[in-house]
């Protein structure tokens, strides 16, 4: 484990006057950032608030002009990023769907244990037409669920989604990072959870 920042006031005062040279630079400001970050690293200088806000934007813009040669999902930071909130969305969809299949058989029994039990007429379509979507299988039924949303693929992709997210979820070496606050997800350029896509299923068992 690293020493802490130093705390020796003098050497401080030495520390943020170097500082504020790369804070007024203007020329190569990027550079500068990162050049103050890197004195404070080597010198054991906690960062000053404006050097953190400052390198806090020079990253968030380097990783949206992040060029690759490679292609498909995985080209860049942010296109792993992108996939695996797709995966995450996508493992939503099978824990929904599970979600439903328990309520349905919830509803069941209780239909069982009181076949008198009185009932709406719209409450027997849903619960007939929720029946028949569940004799697919949980991936078939997330694929459906998922239909009109960007993170829509086939049952198959839906495994292969849930298979890496249970991996990520169960093995703390493999880190998710799908949990960031929208705001800055909108600083990346990305959609936060409420431009959501809702999908063209969510009605699935309304009358």
């Amino acid at each position: 484990m690293r020493p802490r920042c130093k705390s020796d006031q003098g050497l401080l005062n030495f520390d943020f006057r170097e500082l504020d040279k790369f804070r007024r630079s203007t020329d190569h400001k990027e550079i500068a950032t990162a050049a103050a970050m890197n004195y404070c690293s080597t010198h054991l200088v906690c960062p000053p608030e404006w050097l953190v806000a400052a390198a806090a934007d020079l990253l968030t813009e380097l990783l949206k002009r992040e060029k690759t040669t490679r292609r498909g999902s995985n080209a860049s930071c942010l296109a792993r990023f992108h996939q695996e909130r797709k995966d995450l969305e996508r493992w939503d969809a099978v824990m929904e769907v599970r979600r439903i299949r328990s309520m349905a058989q919830q509803d069941k029994n209780a239909l069982k244990r009181s076949p008198k039990l009185e009932v709406t007429n719209s409450f027997t379509r849903s619960h007939k037409k929720r029946k028949e979507w569940l004799k697919q299988g949980t991936f078939e039924c997330a694929a459906i669920l998922l239909k009109g949303r960007d993170a829509y693929v086939t049952a198959y992709g839906v495994r292969n989604s849930y298979k890496k997210m249970e991996k990520s979820l169960n093995d703390p070496s493999h880190a998710i990072g799908a949990w960031f606050d929208d705001a800055f997800l909108k600083k990346l350029g990305l959609q936060d959870t409420h431009e959501r896509k809702p999908g063209t299923n969510i009605f699935l068992f309304l009358p």
